[in-house]
């Protein structure tokens, strides 16, 4: 611990030197990300939707056809309406429509549209709202706009009753408004997009942080030097992680705090900094183990930097940082759910747009970046005890 601790603190020393460059590396993305497309705009697009189809008719499917067409929502899901409704409740879906039985029929009078909509986001639900409305004008149905009911979304919501809506009367209100954030729909875009910065620059920080000087000290033959004094040869290893996080945490905070600045929300409070702190914190582990690695085998800044990129940005494109992983391509989602960046993109995204983690998710998520983690952790030190062989 002696030997870690004060290779450590030389690590460290050398990161105050350079702290200017450092700091500047750490501002670039979260300025030019945050600051630029978390103020765009608020243009809604590929709003996911799940569909119940009691018709199941040539109109109806002609008309959910219709509705994609678009641009604006995306069906993810054609199930029934118990399942529909608990993926609103569970923020996976940004409203439920329920299409009644007769919709295909040869009549002049339509049944009404039945739908529950997030309202968490006024922005979002006025987008489909408007896109349903029109879709159902040229198919002679309509949508009444008067609220069924209005509610206050946290982690004891309930969804509103299956039963309330395939079985409404034609002249029966229509709309029910439900409150729950739904990601990709929340108002807030800027928060939605701090979460995938935050960790996207605190991997990027571990990779240019521990891997960074590793590979250097193998390059000036101080890791040689190293190698001939009584100093644990694992402590060099550890060092050089613990540095990096500790580096990568700094960039880390250095991004949520523009993002603040900027207007971000931590709806979690005080219990949400921690949370977010911790779950940067597995991600950082989990990336210096990486860099650790390439620092070892590796003999060239330039690949190194060329193959750490290689892994990282796909792996950032992929964990929802931009937008839901929903709207990825169906042949990238095996790619998504492998990834471990996805679970601490979610989390902390969670904190910021929910204010909270469920027990579930928290083990879940937990779970996966303590392996990842620990595996990288491993392979860093196999690679390692090579590099000195």
């Amino acid at each position: 611990m002696h030997d870690t601790y004060a290779l450590y603190i030389r690590e460290m020393l050398i990161f105050k030197k350079n702290i200017r460059t450092s700091i500047g590396r750490s501002l670039i993305f979260p300025l030019v990300l945050i600051l630029l497309l978390g103020n765009l705009g608020s243009t809604i697009r590929n709003l996911p939707a799940a569909v119940v189809n009691y018709d199941n008719g040539v109109a109806s499917i002609n008309f959910m056809n219709a509705l994609e067409s678009s641009g604006e929502i995306s069906i993810t899901s054609i199930t029934n309406q118990h399942t529909a409704l608990q993926m609103l409740a569970n923020g996976d879906v940004a409203f439920v429509l329920v299409i009644p039985p007769g919709f295909s029929a040869a009549s002049a009078s339509k049944p009404n549209l039945v739908v529950y909509i997030d309202s968490s986001s006024p922005i979002a639900s006025a987008s489909a709202i408007a896109a349903l409305e029109q879709t159902a004008q040229s198919f002679g149905a309509k949508l009444a706009t008067q609220n069924i009911a209005s509610r206050t979304g946290n982690s004891q919501a309930q969804p509103p009753s299956a039963a309330s809506g395939a079985l409404q009367a034609n002249n029966a209100p229509s709309f029910s408004m439900y409150t729950n954030y739904t990601y990709g729909a929340s108002e807030s875009y800027k928060d939605f997009l701090i979460a995938g910065i935050v960790i996207m620059v605190t991997a990027f920080g571990s990779m240019w942080s521990g891997g960074i000087s590793l590979l250097t000290d193998r390059q000036f033959g101080n890791l040689k030097t190293f190698l001939v004094t009584p100093i644990n040869r694992m402590s060099i290893l550890f060092s050089k992680m613990a540095s990096g996080i500790t580096q990568s945490m700094i960039s880390g905070f250095i991004a949520l705090g523009v993002g603040i600045l900027d207007g971000g929300i931590v709806a979690g409070g005080a219990m949400g900094w921690i949370w977010i702190i911790v779950f940067m914190f597995l991600s950082a582990f989990g990336f210096s183990g990486i860099a650790t690695i390439l620092g070892a085998r590796i003999n060239k800044i330039e690949v190194f930097s060329l193959i750490g990129m290689a892994i990282t940005m796909p792996m950032w494109f992929l964990s929802g940082a931009f937008l839901p992983t929903s709207t990825l391509p169906n042949f990238m989602q095996p790619f998504s759910i492998y990834n471990p960046m996805t679970y601490a993109v979610d989390a902390v995204r969670d904190v910021m747009l929910k204010g909270f983690i469920s027990a579930a998710n928290l083990l879940f998520y937990s779970t996966i970046l303590i392996v990842f983690g620990a595996v990288m952790a491993v392979l860093s030190y196999i690679a390692f005890k090579q590099t000195m062989g």
